[in-house]
């Protein structure tokens, strides 16, 4: 029996393949090159995977094609060959970091449904690979990626769609926001999906759908989750114009349940008022002044920093708090964290001394 020269693996051995596969990283590329062309045609999902993630570290872009075949491979292979999809999200990502132009691989995994045994019944466990493939096909500019990709705006997994209208949304084709758009006016349960659209939207076209994400967070608690995920977008599209959007939403929050603002209310009764009632019937409008005090945080302007500092100075105790928390993620500035600081201890409130101390 021929010996088995250094460094090559045994065929049997799965842990040695894969020790292999990832010490390849460190070998020249002619070498890792022509081991990893073998390592994709494993039958191996995860094997195979690993692979691809090699080659892409090692941007061994030539093997392009034999990662789009072992792709389809899998593909076909059924569930068995890659449990999980793990292989296959590799493989897309791999190609992903070639840039690659593989549509024929990347279309046949935009529909892939790999259903699996899961307590409380099958999962289908393809939902991110769907959601990557989309990416692919528009980061590859694909001629028919808007045709293919917004389908999966009604895809049964809320992961995949909002990747599909984060997909969309990465292409700058102000034209694709109809797309967006619609689904908008169809509605998600998922604050995430919605999410992902409104961003999309003034992504792709502020100045047309900023009155539209408006009018969602103007709806306030009747607006449900996606509200909340209206003042999110909102400060991350970092638009000046998105300020007074958020303000006024902020506005009608403190005057709903639960609202009141001002020194006075805060001083006297308004500060000693429990967690209770804030929890209560008050509670989701409180969730919905959170969001928007995040928004606010979001859009990184003197301008907002300036307006969550007033906000802690002279809202009502519950708002205030929360302004701190969405100033958090600024806890870096030195500057605005001693001005933060300050206004909060000349409250005099307990609860906002505490929230200064735990968030910041």
């Amino acid at each position: 029996m021929a010996s088995r020269r250094k460094g090559e693996p045994r065929a049997s051995s799965f842990d040695d393949k894969l020790a292999r596969i990832r010490a390849l990283e460190g070998e020249p590329a002619v070498t890792a090159t022509a081991e990893l062309r073998r390592y994709l045609g494993e039958a191996n999902g995860f094997l195979s995977g690993e692979a691809a993630k090699v080659a892409a570290a090692m941007e061994l872009s030539s093997l392009a094609p034999d990662v789009a075949e072992a792709l389809l491979r899998l593909l076909r292979a059924g569930t068995e060959a890659d449990k999980g999809c793990f292989g296959k999200r590799q493989l897309v990502e791999a190609l992903m970091a070639f840039d690659a132009s593989t549509p024929e691989a990347l279309l046949v995994g935009l529909r892939h449904v790999q259903k699996e045994p899961a307590y409380g019944g099958p999962i289908d466990t393809a939902a991110t690979l769907r959601g990557l493939c989309a990416h692919a096909l528009v980061q590859m500019h694909f001629r028919w990626a808007e045709l293919e990709v917004a389908p999966l705006l009604m895809d049964p997994e809320p992961e995949t769609r909002t990747a599909a209208a984060e997909a969309l949304a990465a292409s700058g084709e102000t034209s694709w926001a109809a797309a967006l758009h619609v689904k908008v006016l169809a509605g998600d349960a998922e604050p995430e999906v919605l999410g992902a659209c409104y961003r999309g939207l003034l992504a792709l076209d502020a100045r047309r759908y900023l009155p539209l994400v408006a009018k969602v967070l103007g709806e306030g608690e009747a607006g449900g989750a996606g509200a909340e995920s209206a003042a999110i977008a909102l400060g991350e599209s970092r638009l000046p114009e998105a300020l007074e959007v958020l303000k006024e939403a902020l506005g009608k929050g403190s005057r709903g349940k639960g609202g009141g603002s001002g020194r006075g209310e805060g001083r006297g009764q308004g500060e000693g008022r429990g967690r209770g009632e804030e929890s209560g019937r008050g509670g989701a409008n409180l969730r919905l002044v959170e969001s928007v005090l995040l928004g606010v945080a979001l859009l990184r302007s003197e301008e907002a920093n300036a307006f969550l500092v007033t906000q802690v100075a002279e809202a009502h105790e519950a708002h205030a708090v929360a302004a701190v928390a969405a100033l958090a993620m600024h806890r870096h500035d030195a500057r605005l964290m001693v001005q933060v600081r300050e206004v909060a201890e000349q409250r005099g409130s307990r609860r906002l001394r505490e929230a200064v101390e735990e968030k910041l």
